[in-house]
């Protein structure tokens, strides 16, 4: 019996629609089909199913080719699109239509809105009537004379009741009656959905369409597509959905969160993949990953939940921040450099110690942009502050000239280590006459103007003993000169 394991090499492929950029339930699917590809040593394959006319566009491309790159999720070979390959939809609807296997439709669009309506009235599916399915050739032959504007459906055959295994939810059959002639040529002569998908899956070599379950019903129609067309059926696999905490799926039309939103909001993409696959159970979160390479050997296929999988943007943002914490300095160095504008004085800090300063302050950040947020503290001569903490400061005199002091016997170009800080601190606490927060929170503000930021300890061995001076200097003057004024 075929299974995850049994089965490959896997060659998968992912399809989205260029309708819109690309959102987390979507996604996942790529990013599933990815991992299994890349474990069972098959292919990875794009292809842009852009043969809604009306939706589909140039910018919606670019984004999800953008958004997949992000990932980390590179196709093994060139994109395909479905609007270049219409010629393959004509010949396949050619060969059907030549063995009776599909026919011409004349329904107009207010003929089959009163079927929709007529079967809603009885509860029952929206299902083809059949109504020019038994047309008589020389009735058919002559409105496809005239030019009449038609669409090409598919004859279902007697017993079309579907069953297969699928590789997730198991034997699976869908009833004869789940559907009626489905449409394969558009009246515009631009394939349906069900047709692109299945030349194309057979013409790319796919043998395995792993994909959400919503599709099911897609699949039968499929199946009788591949066997009238004398094609291979290909392995199915049907994930649960993506859900949010209401219990509602994710889409591009319920303003899902998209890729983009991902960069926006700083996360980190490894972050990203890692999660998504994670909430199917084919990844563990307790272990950070390198790479998507290391995520592919690590993933377990057989794992994948039948259910649908709870979206929580909390948990996604913490795993975000240990990966962060955790990535390469260099790389972090080096996006930092890219980010920073070209005059700002980080691009003349030491490497040696950009890599010691960054070390150190990634604790306090959860991502890159939080990250550049804190540099100015080392970047900056002077702190600026609000009028609250100024207020703060001018009851805490003591604290400053104490540390004032005690700096004034270290050069203005050297920096405290981690014991000397803590002497610092210990000898400024006894001639000040205070501890705890009465003593920690003034430095902090006098150095920072923050009450958060990184630990004291911290600031005190990476800002290099001048520039402490300098700023504990500058609290001190203006309390001076106030002072002088009244």
């Amino acid at each position: 019996m075929t299974n995850f394991k049994t089965g490959g090499p896997w060659i998968t492929r992912f399809a989205p629609s260029p309708t819109g950029a690309l959102h987390l339930g979507n996604a996942r699917t790529a990013i599933l089909n990815f991992l299994l590809a890349r474990q069972s040593g098959g292919k990875f394959l794009l292809r842009l199913e852009d043969t809604d006319q009306e939706r589909s566009s140039f910018a919606a491309e670019a984004a999800i080719l953008w958004s997949l790159s992000w990932l980390g999720l590179v196709p093994d070979e060139p994109v395909r699109h479905q609007s270049l390959r219409l010629g393959l939809y004509r010949e396949a609807v050619d060969r059907l239509m030549a063995e009776d296997r599909a026919y011409p439709c004349f329904c107009t669009d207010a003929e089959l809105e009163r079927d929709r309506q007529e079967a809603a009235a009885k509860n029952l599916p929206p299902r083809y009537s059949g109504r020019c399915a038994n047309m008589s050739r020389d009735e058919r032959r002559i409105r496809l004379e005239r030019t009449e504007a038609h669409a090409v459906r598919f004859r279902l055959p007697e017993k079309a009741e579907v069953a297969f295994t699928d590789l997730i939810k198991g034997e699976v059959a869908v009833p004869a009656g789940a559907f009626g002639d489905f449409v394969l040529l558009r009246s515009n002569h631009w394939p349906s959905y069900n047709l692109a998908v299945v030349v194309d899956d057979a013409d790319m070599g796919v043998n395995l369409v792993l994909r959400g379950e919503d599709h099911l019903t897609n699949t039968a129609r499929q199946i009788l597509l591949y066997k009238a067309l004398g094609h291979s059926i290909p392995t199915f696999a049907h994930h649960g959905l993506l859900m949010d905490t209401d219990g509602k799926k994710l889409s591009k039309r319920s303003g899902a969160l998209s890729i983009p939103d991902c960069q926006d909001m700083g996360l980190e993409p490894l972050a990203v993949v890692q999660y998504l696959a994670s909430l199917s159970g084919a990844l563990p979160t307790k272990n950070l990953f390198s790479s998507v390479g290391e995520m592919a050997r690590a993933f377990n296929p057989f794992a994948l939940g039948r259910g649908n999988a709870v979206m929580s943007l909390d948990e996604l943002g913490a795993l975000s921040a240990r990966v962060f914490r955790t990535a390469d300095l260099a790389g972090q160095i080096t996006r930092l450099d890219e980010t920073i504008p070209a005059g700002n004085a980080w691009h003349g800090i030491d490497p040696a110690f950009r890599l010691e300063l960054i070390s150190s302050l990634r604790e306090n950040a959860s991502n890159l942009r939080e990250l550049v947020a804190l540099l100015p503290l080392f970047t900056e001569a002077q702190t600026r502050f609000a009028p609250a903490a100024l207020s703060e400061l001018a009851a805490c005199l003591p604290v400053l000239r104490a540390l004032d002091g005690i700096m004034a016997g270290h050069l203005p170009d050297s920096r405290l280590t981690k014991d000397g800080a803590s002497l610092a601190l210990r000898r400024a606490s006894d001639e000040a006459g205070v501890k705890g927060r009465q003593l920690y929170h003034p430095i902090r503000l006098a150095l920072t103007g923050s009450d958060s930021g990184p630990e004291l300890i911290t600031l005190l061995t990476l800002l290099q003993a001048g520039l402490i001076r300098e700023r504990v200097g500058a609290v001190l003057n203006i309390f001076s000169h106030s002072n002088h004024k009244e």
